[in-house]
């Protein structure tokens, strides 16, 4: 018996000293659904740099994006990783042949990378969704002749019933034809 009177007089002196335990167990169980959370949520989607100016067009596909090299094709420009590479304004409908400067630069990166594998070295083109068909050919035709010949387009997924993934990859046959893979 007394100990229990120990113990409520160590409990009343407390309260009288103004001192507050705090339970963590609660702190702990909410930090432990959060983390769960977090690590689930983040492999379910792939970020990929975008320009604010490129409008990607819209896909119902489930497949998940693959890190690749990113070819940015806009309105004025087209940018590999982060480099403006050609001019689109300088280009015409009528043209055919490869796009120089894009081709230079993926000859370049063919270089660094070594032997090119037997598909070909793996590339994604995010072009905007209201780029000319015209200009998505031949900057197809220029990866296909520079070894970069496994094309994938990047697009918005849209809501589906799969889960959420904020970017797809539909990939292209390695001929470079549109075909979707």
């Amino acid at each position: 018996m007394a100990s229990f009177r120990a113990k409520h007089r160590r409990t009343a002196q407390k309260k009288q000293d103004g001192i507050v335990t705090l339970n963590l167990v609660s702190l702990t169980d909410f930090f432990t659904i959060l983390l769960v959370f977090l690590l689930a949520n983040s492999t379910e989607t792939e970020v990929l740099t975008m320009n604010s100016a490129i409008k990607l067009p819209e896909s119902t596909s489930t497949q998940r994006p693959a890190e690749r090299m990113v070819i940015s094709v806009g309105d004025d420009y087209i940018v590999v990783n982060g480099r403006r590479v050609a001019d689109v304004a300088t280009m015409h409908p009528a043209q055919n042949g490869l796009i120089d400067g894009l081709a230079s630069e993926l000859r370049d990166e063919a270089k660094r990378r070594g032997e090119a594998p037997s598909n070909g070295y793996d590339v994604t083109i995010m072009g905007d969704r209201e780029i000319p068909y015209w200009l998505l050919k031949r900057v197809m035709a220029t990866c296909q002749a520079t070894d970069f010949a496994n094309v994938s387009l990047a697009v918005n997924r849209i809501k589906d019933t799969a889960p959420a993934v904020q970017s797809t990859v539909a990939g292209v046959d390695e001929r470079g034809d549109g075909g979707a893979s």
